[in-house]
Protein backbone atom coordinates (compact mmCIF):
# COMPACT_ATOMS: atom_id res chain seq x y z
CA UNK A 1 0.00 0.00 0.00
CA UNK A 2 2.31 2.79 1.08
CA UNK A 3 5.04 2.73 -2.02
CA UNK A 4 2.22 2.30 -4.40
CA UNK A 5 -0.44 4.99 -3.57
CA UNK A 6 -3.62 3.10 -4.71
CA UNK A 7 -6.43 4.61 -3.89
CA UNK A 8 -8.92 1.97 -4.21
CA UNK A 9 -8.32 -2.04 -3.37
CA UNK A 10 -10.72 -4.80 -3.56
CA UNK A 11 -10.38 -7.95 -1.54
CA UNK A 12 -13.84 -8.88 -2.09
CA UNK A 13 -15.06 -13.05 -2.23
CA UNK A 14 -11.04 -13.71 -1.13
CA UNK A 15 -11.61 -16.09 1.89
CA UNK A 16 -10.56 -13.42 4.30
CA UNK A 17 -10.75 -13.87 8.28
CA UNK A 18 -8.64 -11.34 9.91
CA UNK A 19 -7.39 -7.57 8.23
CA UNK A 20 -3.84 -7.32 9.61
CA UNK A 21 -2.86 -4.12 11.45
CA UNK A 22 -0.45 -3.51 8.73
CA UNK A 23 -3.51 -2.23 6.42
CA UNK A 24 -2.68 1.05 9.11
CA UNK A 25 -0.20 1.81 5.85
CA UNK A 26 -2.65 1.78 3.36
CA UNK A 27 -3.32 5.77 4.17
CA UNK A 28 -3.93 6.78 0.58
CA UNK A 29 -7.04 4.17 0.12
CA UNK A 30 -10.11 5.98 -1.31
CA UNK A 31 -12.09 3.28 -1.61
CA UNK A 32 -11.71 -0.45 0.81
CA UNK A 33 -13.86 -3.22 -0.48
CA UNK A 34 -14.44 -6.00 1.54
CA UNK A 35 -17.54 -7.99 0.78
CA UNK A 36 -18.12 -11.78 0.99
CA UNK A 37 -15.06 -12.22 2.98
CA UNK A 38 -15.51 -14.41 6.73
CA UNK A 39 -14.13 -11.41 8.97
CA UNK A 40 -15.47 -11.29 12.59
CA UNK A 41 -14.08 -7.69 13.99
CA UNK A 42 -11.60 -5.38 12.20
CA UNK A 43 -8.41 -4.15 13.76
CA UNK A 44 -7.97 -0.83 15.47
CA UNK A 45 -5.80 0.06 12.82
CA UNK A 46 -8.66 0.87 10.44
CA UNK A 47 -9.14 4.27 11.66
CA UNK A 48 -5.73 4.83 10.28
CA UNK A 49 -7.52 5.05 6.73
CA UNK A 50 -8.37 8.66 6.72
CA UNK A 51 -8.90 9.32 3.02
CA UNK A 52 -11.72 6.50 2.96
CA UNK A 53 -14.81 7.37 1.38
CA UNK A 54 -15.87 4.21 0.97
CA UNK A 55 -15.86 0.80 3.13
CA UNK A 56 -17.94 -2.07 2.07
CA UNK A 57 -17.93 -4.97 4.75
CA UNK A 58 -20.91 -6.57 3.38
CA UNK A 59 -21.28 -10.20 3.51
CA UNK A 60 -19.18 -11.08 6.56
CA UNK A 61 -19.62 -11.84 10.27
CA UNK A 62 -19.45 -8.53 12.05
CA UNK A 63 -21.05 -8.54 15.67
CA UNK A 64 -19.27 -4.86 16.41
CA UNK A 65 -16.75 -1.93 14.90
CA UNK A 66 -13.56 -0.50 16.79
CA UNK A 67 -14.50 3.19 17.76
CA UNK A 68 -11.09 4.02 15.90
CA UNK A 69 -13.57 4.14 13.07
CA UNK A 70 -14.60 7.98 14.55
CA UNK A 71 -11.32 9.05 12.65
CA UNK A 72 -12.93 8.58 9.05
CA UNK A 73 -13.29 12.10 8.82
CA UNK A 74 -14.32 11.90 5.13
CA UNK A 75 -16.15 8.41 5.22
CA UNK A 76 -19.38 8.93 2.88
CA UNK A 77 -20.40 5.00 1.89
CA UNK A 78 -20.79 2.46 4.63
CA UNK A 79 -21.68 -0.54 3.48
CA UNK A 80 -22.42 -3.14 6.67
CA UNK A 81 -25.48 -5.26 5.09
CA UNK A 82 -25.34 -8.98 5.88
CA UNK A 83 -23.77 -9.10 9.08
CA UNK A 84 -24.19 -10.10 12.50
CA UNK A 85 -24.74 -6.70 13.90
CA UNK A 86 -27.41 -6.82 17.11
CA UNK A 87 -27.64 -3.17 17.60
CA UNK A 88 -25.81 -0.17 15.26
CA UNK A 89 -22.36 0.36 16.75
CA UNK A 90 -21.96 3.43 19.00
CA UNK A 91 -19.31 5.15 16.68
CA UNK A 92 -21.56 4.60 13.80
CA UNK A 93 -23.38 7.79 14.82
CA UNK A 94 -20.22 9.50 14.79
CA UNK A 95 -19.83 9.78 10.92
CA UNK A 96 -21.14 12.65 10.84
CA UNK A 97 -19.85 12.79 6.54
CA UNK A 98 -22.00 9.07 6.02
CA UNK A 99 -24.37 10.08 2.93
CA UNK A 100 -25.00 6.63 2.51
CA UNK A 101 -25.90 3.70 5.14
CA UNK A 102 -26.34 0.15 4.19
CA UNK A 103 -27.15 -1.96 7.46
CA UNK A 104 -29.78 -4.49 5.48
CA UNK A 105 -30.23 -7.98 6.91
CA UNK A 106 -28.55 -7.56 10.67
CA UNK A 107 -29.93 -8.33 13.89
CA UNK A 108 -30.53 -4.94 14.85
CA UNK A 109 -33.65 -4.16 17.62
CA UNK A 110 -32.96 -0.88 18.68
CA UNK A 111 -32.05 2.74 16.63
CA UNK A 112 -30.72 4.78 19.12
CA UNK A 113 -31.76 8.86 19.23
CA UNK A 114 -28.30 9.48 18.54
CA UNK A 115 -29.10 8.54 14.50
CA UNK A 116 -29.60 12.60 14.46
CA UNK A 117 -26.16 13.08 14.13
CA UNK A 118 -26.23 11.50 10.86
CA UNK A 119 -27.96 14.89 9.00
CA UNK A 120 -25.83 14.62 6.07
CA UNK A 121 -27.78 10.58 5.16
CA UNK A 122 -29.28 10.35 1.64
CA UNK A 123 -29.80 6.93 1.52
CA UNK A 124 -30.53 4.96 4.70
CA UNK A 125 -31.37 1.38 4.73
CA UNK A 126 -32.83 -0.51 7.64
CA UNK A 127 -34.45 -3.36 5.63
CA UNK A 128 -35.01 -6.65 7.16
CA UNK A 129 -33.94 -6.01 10.69
CA UNK A 130 -35.81 -6.65 13.87
CA UNK A 131 -36.84 -3.12 14.40
CA UNK A 132 -39.60 -2.37 16.61
CA UNK A 133 -39.23 1.47 16.73
CA UNK A 134 -38.09 4.28 15.44
CA UNK A 135 -37.30 6.81 17.19
CA UNK A 136 -38.20 10.58 16.23
CA UNK A 137 -34.90 11.77 16.02
CA UNK A 138 -35.74 10.09 12.33
CA UNK A 139 -37.11 13.30 11.21
CA UNK A 140 -32.89 14.99 11.49
CA UNK A 141 -32.28 13.59 8.40
CA UNK A 142 -34.06 16.31 6.25
CA UNK A 143 -31.73 15.03 3.42
CA UNK A 144 -32.45 11.86 3.00
CA UNK A 145 -33.90 10.74 -0.40
CA UNK A 146 -34.23 7.16 0.39
CA UNK A 147 -34.74 5.23 3.52
CA UNK A 148 -35.93 1.69 3.78
CA UNK A 149 -37.25 -0.06 6.43
CA UNK A 150 -39.06 -2.73 4.92
CA UNK A 151 -38.99 -6.55 6.80
CA UNK A 152 -39.40 -5.29 10.76
CA UNK A 153 -41.35 -5.23 12.95
CA UNK A 154 -42.61 -1.43 13.10
CA UNK A 155 -46.16 -0.95 14.77
CA UNK A 156 -46.24 3.22 14.85
CA UNK A 157 -43.92 5.75 12.48
CA UNK A 158 -43.13 8.82 14.38
CA UNK A 159 -44.28 12.21 13.59
CA UNK A 160 -40.87 13.26 12.62
CA UNK A 161 -41.14 11.26 9.79
CA UNK A 162 -42.52 14.30 8.25
CA UNK A 163 -40.09 16.66 8.83
CA UNK A 164 -37.79 14.69 5.67
CA UNK A 165 -39.23 16.13 3.41
CA UNK A 166 -36.73 15.21 0.50
CA UNK A 167 -37.93 11.41 0.73
CA UNK A 168 -38.42 10.32 -2.72
CA UNK A 169 -38.70 6.64 -1.59
CA UNK A 170 -39.94 5.60 1.61
CA UNK A 171 -40.05 1.69 2.23
CA UNK A 172 -42.66 0.29 4.83
CA UNK A 173 -43.80 -2.94 3.29
CA UNK A 174 -43.92 -6.05 5.65
CA UNK A 175 -43.86 -4.41 9.33
CA UNK A 176 -46.75 -4.45 11.78
CA UNK A 177 -47.92 -0.75 10.96
CA UNK A 178 -51.61 0.21 12.42
CA UNK A 179 -51.75 3.71 11.08
CA UNK A 180 -49.88 6.22 8.98
CA UNK A 181 -48.85 9.70 10.32
CA UNK A 182 -50.82 12.51 8.74
CA UNK A 183 -47.68 14.18 8.62
CA UNK A 184 -46.89 11.76 6.02
CA UNK A 185 -48.17 14.27 3.22
CA UNK A 186 -45.53 16.98 4.08
CA UNK A 187 -43.66 14.50 1.94
CA UNK A 188 -44.23 16.08 -1.16
CA UNK A 189 -41.22 14.47 -3.28
CA UNK A 190 -42.35 10.66 -2.71
CA UNK A 191 -42.15 9.00 -5.52
CA UNK A 192 -42.47 5.84 -4.11
CA UNK A 193 -43.89 4.71 -0.73
CA UNK A 194 -44.31 0.78 0.30
CA UNK A 195 -46.99 -0.22 2.35
CA UNK A 196 -47.52 -3.71 1.18
CA UNK A 197 -48.62 -5.99 3.88
CA UNK A 198 -49.04 -4.43 7.10
CA UNK A 199 -51.69 -4.29 9.51
CA UNK A 200 -53.09 -0.79 8.40
CA UNK A 201 -57.44 0.00 8.27
CA UNK A 202 -56.75 3.24 6.89
CA UNK A 203 -55.11 5.86 4.68
CA UNK A 204 -54.52 9.58 5.83
CA UNK A 205 -55.85 12.04 3.54
CA UNK A 206 -52.75 13.58 3.70
CA UNK A 207 -51.31 11.42 1.03
CA UNK A 208 -53.43 13.56 -1.39
CA UNK A 209 -50.55 16.16 -1.56
CA UNK A 210 -47.66 13.09 -2.60
CA UNK A 211 -48.92 14.01 -5.99
CA UNK A 212 -45.77 12.58 -7.22
CA UNK A 213 -46.29 9.09 -6.58
CA UNK A 214 -47.10 6.68 -9.94
CA UNK A 215 -47.62 3.70 -7.66
CA UNK A 216 -50.08 3.09 -4.82
CA UNK A 217 -49.85 -0.30 -3.54
CA UNK A 218 -50.97 -1.41 -0.22
CA UNK A 219 -51.87 -5.42 -0.94
CA UNK A 220 -52.43 -7.34 2.22
CA UNK A 221 -53.97 -4.45 5.09
CA UNK A 222 -57.06 -4.17 6.51
CA UNK A 223 -58.23 -1.27 4.55
CA UNK A 224 -62.04 -0.87 3.44
CA UNK A 225 -61.59 2.36 2.66
CA UNK A 226 -59.60 4.94 1.18
CA UNK A 227 -59.87 8.97 1.96
CA UNK A 228 -62.67 10.64 -0.85
CA UNK A 229 -60.74 11.55 -3.70
CA UNK A 230 -57.55 10.39 -2.59
CA UNK A 231 -56.65 8.66 -5.87
CA UNK A 232 -58.24 11.38 -8.04
CA UNK A 233 -55.59 13.38 -6.10
CA UNK A 234 -52.81 11.05 -7.20
CA UNK A 235 -53.19 12.43 -11.01
CA UNK A 236 -49.94 10.44 -12.04
CA UNK A 237 -50.87 7.45 -10.72
CA UNK A 238 -50.54 4.65 -13.28
CA UNK A 239 -51.16 1.47 -11.17
CA UNK A 240 -53.30 0.63 -8.13
CA UNK A 241 -52.84 -2.16 -6.38
CA UNK A 242 -55.61 -2.61 -3.34
CA UNK A 243 -55.61 -6.26 -3.62
CA UNK A 244 -55.69 -8.34 -0.15
CA UNK A 245 -58.05 -5.98 1.52
CA UNK A 246 -61.18 -5.38 3.37
CA UNK A 247 -63.00 -3.53 0.19
CA UNK A 248 -66.87 -4.09 -0.28
CA UNK A 249 -67.01 -1.84 -2.94
CA UNK A 250 -64.88 0.36 -5.18
CA UNK A 251 -63.01 3.23 -3.69
CA UNK A 252 -65.31 6.70 -3.73
CA UNK A 253 -64.15 9.49 -6.15
CA UNK A 254 -65.88 8.11 -9.10
CA UNK A 255 -64.36 8.05 -13.08
CA UNK A 256 -61.59 10.36 -11.86
CA UNK A 257 -59.89 8.52 -9.65
CA UNK A 258 -58.53 6.35 -12.77
CA UNK A 259 -57.82 8.42 -15.76
CA UNK A 260 -54.37 7.77 -15.92
CA UNK A 261 -54.44 4.38 -14.80
CA UNK A 262 -53.16 1.12 -16.82
CA UNK A 263 -53.11 -1.24 -14.39
CA UNK A 264 -56.22 -1.93 -11.56
CA UNK A 265 -55.66 -5.07 -8.89
CA UNK A 266 -58.63 -5.48 -6.13
CA UNK A 267 -57.85 -9.40 -6.01
CA UNK A 268 -59.09 -11.02 -3.04
CA UNK A 269 -62.07 -8.09 -1.94
CA UNK A 270 -65.40 -8.69 -0.88
CA UNK A 271 -66.74 -6.37 -3.94
CA UNK A 272 -69.91 -7.32 -5.11
CA UNK A 273 -70.22 -4.72 -8.05
CA UNK A 274 -68.04 -2.66 -10.77
CA UNK A 275 -70.38 0.07 -11.16
CA UNK A 276 -71.56 1.78 -14.56
CA UNK A 277 -69.02 4.03 -16.36
CA UNK A 278 -66.43 3.98 -13.55
CA UNK A 279 -64.06 3.27 -16.48
CA UNK A 280 -65.55 5.88 -18.21
CA UNK A 281 -62.40 8.17 -18.22
CA UNK A 282 -59.98 5.12 -17.84
CA UNK A 283 -58.40 5.33 -21.53
CA UNK A 284 -55.07 3.64 -20.85
CA UNK A 285 -56.70 1.02 -18.74
CA UNK A 286 -54.98 -2.37 -19.60
CA UNK A 287 -54.84 -4.35 -16.59
CA UNK A 288 -57.86 -5.43 -14.32
CA UNK A 289 -58.19 -8.10 -11.82
CA UNK A 290 -60.53 -8.91 -9.74
CA UNK A 291 -60.01 -12.29 -9.26
CA UNK A 292 -61.80 -13.78 -5.79
CA UNK A 293 -64.22 -11.39 -4.89
CA UNK A 294 -68.28 -11.52 -4.78
CA UNK A 295 -69.16 -10.27 -8.29
CA UNK A 296 -72.72 -12.41 -9.65
CA UNK A 297 -72.65 -10.14 -12.99
CA UNK A 298 -70.52 -7.60 -15.24
CA UNK A 299 -71.30 -4.10 -15.77
CA UNK A 300 -73.30 -3.33 -18.53
CA UNK A 301 -70.99 -0.72 -20.18
CA UNK A 302 -68.08 -3.54 -20.34
CA UNK A 303 -68.15 -3.01 -24.22
CA UNK A 304 -66.71 0.63 -23.79
CA UNK A 305 -62.98 -1.18 -21.95
CA UNK A 306 -61.85 -1.76 -25.62
CA UNK A 307 -58.22 -0.55 -24.36
CA UNK A 308 -58.08 -3.64 -22.06
CA UNK A 309 -55.25 -6.57 -22.81
CA UNK A 310 -56.06 -8.99 -19.27
CA UNK A 311 -58.95 -9.18 -17.13
CA UNK A 312 -58.95 -11.52 -14.51
CA UNK A 313 -62.80 -12.61 -12.95
CA UNK A 314 -61.66 -15.95 -11.65
CA UNK A 315 -63.14 -17.10 -8.18
CA UNK A 316 -66.43 -14.95 -8.46
CA UNK A 317 -70.14 -15.93 -8.53
CA UNK A 318 -71.15 -14.90 -12.22
CA UNK A 319 -73.67 -16.71 -14.01
CA UNK A 320 -73.25 -14.88 -17.72
CA UNK A 321 -70.64 -12.99 -19.57
CA UNK A 322 -71.95 -10.10 -21.27
CA UNK A 323 -72.14 -10.41 -25.31
CA UNK A 324 -70.34 -7.09 -25.04
CA UNK A 325 -67.04 -9.28 -24.44
CA UNK A 326 -66.59 -9.20 -28.26
CA UNK A 327 -66.04 -5.40 -27.77
CA UNK A 328 -63.14 -5.53 -26.67
CA UNK A 329 -61.00 -6.25 -29.58
CA UNK A 330 -56.97 -5.82 -27.84
CA UNK A 331 -57.82 -8.58 -25.20
CA UNK A 332 -55.00 -10.98 -24.86
CA UNK A 333 -55.95 -13.02 -21.76
CA UNK A 334 -59.35 -13.50 -20.07
CA UNK A 335 -59.31 -15.45 -17.28
CA UNK A 336 -63.03 -16.80 -15.90
CA UNK A 337 -62.17 -19.87 -13.79
CA UNK A 338 -64.43 -20.51 -10.81
CA UNK A 339 -67.02 -19.22 -11.67
CA UNK A 340 -70.94 -20.12 -12.78
CA UNK A 341 -70.73 -19.55 -16.28
CA UNK A 342 -73.42 -22.27 -18.26
CA UNK A 343 -72.37 -20.92 -21.59
CA UNK A 344 -69.91 -18.66 -23.63
CA UNK A 345 -71.70 -15.97 -25.98
CA UNK A 346 -71.00 -16.84 -29.48
CA UNK A 347 -69.05 -13.16 -29.92
CA UNK A 348 -66.24 -14.59 -28.10
CA UNK A 349 -65.08 -15.49 -31.85
CA UNK A 350 -64.36 -11.94 -31.85
CA UNK A 351 -61.49 -11.20 -29.76
CA UNK A 352 -58.83 -11.63 -32.40
CA UNK A 353 -56.05 -10.99 -30.03
CA UNK A 354 -56.84 -13.22 -27.36
CA UNK A 355 -53.78 -15.86 -26.13
CA UNK A 356 -55.22 -17.14 -22.97
CA UNK A 357 -58.78 -18.33 -22.29
CA UNK A 358 -59.43 -19.89 -18.53
CA UNK A 359 -62.96 -21.30 -18.19
CA UNK A 360 -61.85 -23.90 -15.56
CA UNK A 361 -64.53 -24.92 -12.93
CA UNK A 362 -67.75 -23.38 -14.04
CA UNK A 363 -70.98 -25.12 -15.33
CA UNK A 364 -70.31 -25.54 -19.67
CA UNK A 365 -72.35 -28.08 -21.33
CA UNK A 366 -71.05 -26.90 -24.58
CA UNK A 367 -68.47 -24.26 -26.69
CA UNK A 368 -69.77 -22.00 -29.35
CA UNK A 369 -67.88 -23.00 -32.88
CA UNK A 370 -66.92 -19.79 -32.85
CA UNK A 371 -64.43 -20.52 -30.54
CA UNK A 372 -62.14 -21.70 -33.55
CA UNK A 373 -62.13 -18.19 -34.87
CA UNK A 374 -59.34 -17.64 -32.05
CA UNK A 375 -56.32 -18.05 -33.92
CA UNK A 376 -53.53 -16.75 -31.48
CA UNK A 377 -55.04 -18.73 -28.94
CA UNK A 378 -52.03 -20.07 -26.98
CA UNK A 379 -53.44 -21.65 -23.74
CA UNK A 380 -57.16 -22.89 -23.73
CA UNK A 381 -58.38 -23.96 -19.99
CA UNK A 382 -61.41 -25.98 -19.69
CA UNK A 383 -60.90 -28.76 -16.60
CA UNK A 384 -63.72 -29.32 -14.50
CA UNK A 385 -66.77 -28.45 -16.82
CA UNK A 386 -69.54 -30.74 -17.90
CA UNK A 387 -68.54 -30.66 -21.76
CA UNK A 388 -69.63 -33.75 -23.38
CA UNK A 389 -67.54 -32.58 -26.63
CA UNK A 390 -65.83 -30.46 -28.22
CA UNK A 391 -66.47 -28.19 -31.04
CA UNK A 392 -65.06 -29.70 -34.68
CA UNK A 393 -63.64 -25.98 -34.84
CA UNK A 394 -60.89 -26.66 -32.28
CA UNK A 395 -58.92 -28.09 -35.48
CA UNK A 396 -58.32 -24.45 -36.55
CA UNK A 397 -56.66 -23.32 -32.65
CA UNK A 398 -53.21 -24.58 -35.09
CA UNK A 399 -50.88 -21.74 -32.03
CA UNK A 400 -52.34 -23.55 -29.05
CA UNK A 401 -49.49 -25.51 -26.83
CA UNK A 402 -51.79 -26.01 -24.07
CA UNK A 403 -55.35 -27.86 -23.57
CA UNK A 404 -57.15 -28.53 -20.49
CA UNK A 405 -59.82 -31.00 -20.74
CA UNK A 406 -59.80 -32.85 -18.00
CA UNK A 407 -62.85 -33.77 -15.44
CA UNK A 408 -65.54 -33.13 -18.06
CA UNK A 409 -67.94 -35.95 -19.24
CA UNK A 410 -66.13 -35.81 -22.59
CA UNK A 411 -67.35 -39.73 -24.87
CA UNK A 412 -64.63 -38.33 -27.67
CA UNK A 413 -61.85 -36.18 -28.68
CA UNK A 414 -63.04 -34.74 -32.44
CA UNK A 415 -60.43 -36.11 -35.11
CA UNK A 416 -59.38 -32.25 -35.82
CA UNK A 417 -57.27 -32.21 -32.62
CA UNK A 418 -54.66 -33.90 -35.36
CA UNK A 419 -54.50 -30.18 -36.65
CA UNK A 420 -52.70 -28.40 -33.64
CA UNK A 421 -49.00 -28.89 -34.67
CA UNK A 422 -47.79 -26.75 -31.90
CA UNK A 423 -49.74 -28.47 -28.91
CA UNK A 424 -47.32 -29.85 -26.23
CA UNK A 425 -49.70 -30.39 -23.37
CA UNK A 426 -53.16 -32.07 -23.23
CA UNK A 427 -54.77 -32.77 -20.12
CA UNK A 428 -57.91 -35.18 -21.08
CA UNK A 429 -57.58 -36.95 -17.14
CA UNK A 430 -60.82 -37.80 -15.42
CA UNK A 431 -63.04 -38.00 -18.45
CA UNK A 432 -65.18 -41.11 -17.05
CA UNK A 433 -66.98 -42.08 -20.66
CA UNK A 434 -63.76 -41.27 -22.62
CA UNK A 435 -63.27 -44.64 -24.22
CA UNK A 436 -61.36 -43.69 -27.55
CA UNK A 437 -59.00 -41.85 -28.38
CA UNK A 438 -58.70 -40.55 -32.26
CA UNK A 439 -55.64 -41.85 -34.37
CA UNK A 440 -55.33 -38.20 -35.41
CA UNK A 441 -54.01 -37.69 -31.71
CA UNK A 442 -50.30 -39.15 -32.99
CA UNK A 443 -49.99 -36.25 -35.64
CA UNK A 444 -49.63 -33.75 -32.65
CA UNK A 445 -45.85 -34.02 -33.37
CA UNK A 446 -44.38 -31.63 -30.54
CA UNK A 447 -46.77 -32.95 -27.47
CA UNK A 448 -44.51 -33.68 -24.68
CA UNK A 449 -47.25 -33.85 -21.75
CA UNK A 450 -50.73 -35.85 -22.07
CA UNK A 451 -52.57 -36.88 -18.99
CA UNK A 452 -54.90 -39.61 -19.59
CA UNK A 453 -55.51 -40.87 -15.79
CA UNK A 454 -59.01 -42.23 -14.87
CA UNK A 455 -60.09 -42.59 -18.34
CA UNK A 456 -61.75 -45.65 -19.37
CA UNK A 457 -60.28 -45.96 -23.21
CA UNK A 458 -61.62 -49.33 -23.10
CA UNK A 459 -61.15 -49.27 -27.05
CA UNK A 460 -57.87 -49.47 -26.77
CA UNK A 461 -55.84 -52.59 -25.36
CA UNK A 462 -55.74 -52.77 -21.46
CA UNK A 463 -51.86 -53.39 -21.76
CA UNK A 464 -51.54 -49.97 -24.03
CA UNK A 465 -53.45 -47.89 -21.93
CA UNK A 466 -51.59 -49.16 -18.28
CA UNK A 467 -48.26 -48.61 -20.41
CA UNK A 468 -49.03 -44.79 -20.05
CA UNK A 469 -49.06 -41.74 -22.50
CA UNK A 470 -46.28 -42.53 -24.42
CA UNK A 471 -47.15 -46.07 -25.26
CA UNK A 472 -50.67 -45.03 -25.89
CA UNK A 473 -49.39 -42.26 -28.38
CA UNK A 474 -46.94 -44.62 -30.30
CA UNK A 475 -50.17 -47.46 -30.53
CA UNK A 476 -51.82 -44.68 -32.06
CA UNK A 477 -49.07 -44.16 -34.60
CA UNK A 478 -48.63 -47.39 -35.24
CA UNK A 479 -52.20 -48.36 -36.24
CA UNK A 480 -53.00 -44.92 -37.64
CA UNK A 481 -54.20 -44.61 -41.36
CA UNK A 482 -51.62 -41.95 -41.69
CA UNK A 483 -48.58 -43.84 -39.93
CA UNK A 484 -47.04 -43.47 -43.66
CA UNK A 485 -47.19 -39.69 -43.12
Amino acid sequence: CKEENIQRLDLSKSSITVIPSSVKDCTSLVEFYLYGNKISSLPPEIGCLANLKTLALNENSLTSLPDSLQNLRHLKVLDLRHNKLSEIPDVIYKLHTLTTLYLRFNRIRVVGDNLKNLSNLTMLSLRENKIHELPAAIGHLVNLTTLDLSHNHLKHLPKAIGNCVNLTALDLQHNDLLDIPETIGNLSNLMRLGLRYNQLTSIPATLRNCTHMDEFNVEGNGISQLPDGLLASLSNLTTITLSRNAFHSYPSGGPAQFTNVTSINLEHNQIDKIQYGIFSRAKGLTKLNMKENALTSLPLDIGTWTQMVELNFGTNSLTKLPDDIHCLQNLEILILSNNLLKRIPNTIGNLKKLRVLDLEENRLESLPSEIGLLHDLQKLILQSNQLNSLPRTIGHLTNLTYLSVGENNLQFLPEEIGTLENLESLYINDNASLIKLPYELALCQNLAIMSIENCPLSALPPEVVSGGPSLVIQYLKLHSPYRQM
